[in-house]
């Protein structure tokens, strides 16, 4: 059986040029204990089934994308989307 909750999240965004946009709010749902979607500045994104690290940070992270193929990694508590 899958638990999926969701939850509002203040998260710390970066932009696709590294820049910090600031805590931002975001809805997050999440299935187990990572992102499965995520409504980020009006758009509603998905998990591309892509996983990895952070470069810069080490944290594990998730690839998400729209449907027109907009795309932002986000840490898997949440807590950081950096914007590609």
């Amino acid at each position: 059986m899958t638990t999926q909750t969701t939850q509002t999240i203040h998260a710390n965004v970066t932009d696709t040029n590294h820049r910090p946009r600031g805590a931002m709010p975001i809805d997050v749902e999440f299935d187990r204990d990572a992102p499965l979607s995520v409504l980020h500045d009006g758009l509603h994104y998905h998990f591309t089934g892509k996983s990895g690290s952070n470069l810069k940070t080490g944290l594990p992270v998730r690839e998400m994308a729209t449907e027109d193929d907009a795309r932002l990694w986000i840490s898997l508590d949440g807590q950081q989307v950096w914007e590609d």
